[in-house]
């Protein structure tokens, strides 16, 4: 059996076609190639012109796909959004986009629980340790949304107000280790083992810590897999409410 990533590029081939139009050209024969194009053109990418291809959101991760096999034209796009602007629909677009959504979507969902089943606990003690993490999955959260602000107001040369948001990150960061100091008691106590000491991000699947580093948290939840499947199950939310339409 091949990889996830592998078992997904397979189907995204087989929806968006299996010719790689996009990564391998000569720039002449490319060039003409292109000259037929029109905006509905099968060998256009639809996940580019509606939203965000998948090979894009996971390229350069180990995730990776490889290049799309069909063509990003910023020129195509532009025209789509200027026409969806003028109040065209493009139905077919949107179920072609939705479709590969909903694949990465339930695949991702799958994963997810196959990881939450490898961690089950006895029903008392998931209410016990959910109890207990509740304030910190709290605090993580507003850990990493105030590293990724104090990141944009230094890109921003905002210092001073860099510099406020930081206090109040020391102090958010001063608070995690005491409640980290209740998370670790309890999981102890519950007598869970090492691998049971993780969670499962329901976002994107991944196995994470609960007593990992506040940088190593924000790492995973400002990294590119992660926010590809942030925007994938956007997309997805919104593609599906579209087409019920």
């Amino acid at each position: 059996m091949g990889t996830p990533a592998a078992e997904q590029k397979k189907l995204l081939e087989q929806l968006m076609g299996k010719e790689s139009h996009y990564g391998r050209r000569s720039d002449s024969k490319y060039n003409n190639y292109r000259k037929d194009l029109g905006l509905h053109d099968p060998r256009l990418c639809k996940s580019y012109l509606v939203g965000e291809c998948p090979y894009d959101l996971f390229q350069g991760t180990k995730q990776t796909l490889g290049r799309c096999p069909q063509i990003h034209s910023a020129k195509f796009k532009l025209q789509y959004e200027k026409e969806k602007k003028r109040g065209v629909s493009f139905p077919d677009f949107d179920r072609e986009y939705y479709a590969i959504l909903a694949k990465f979507v339930n695949d991702c969902n799958g994963q997810i629980a196959l990881a939450l089943k490898k961690l089950e606990h006895t029903p008392e003690e998931r209410e016990k340790i959910r109890q207990v993490t509740t304030e910190l999955d709290t605090v993580d959260s507003r850990i990493g949304l105030m590293i990724q602000e104090i990141d944009s107001l230094l890109k921003a040369n905002e210092v001073s107000q860099a510099m406020v948001q930081s206090i109040k990150l020391q102090a958010l960061q001063e608070k995690r280790q005491e409640v980290r100091k209740k998370v670790r008691n309890m999981t102890e106590n519950v007598g869970q083992s090492a691998q049971q000491k993780l969670q499962v991000c329901e976002v994107c699947g991944a196995y994470l810590s609960r007593l990992d580093t506040d940088r190593r948290l924000a790492d995973h939840f400002l990294g590119k897999i992660h926010m590809g499947y942030v925007k994938m199950r956007e997309d997805y939310d919104v593609m599906k409410k579209r087409l019920k339409r």
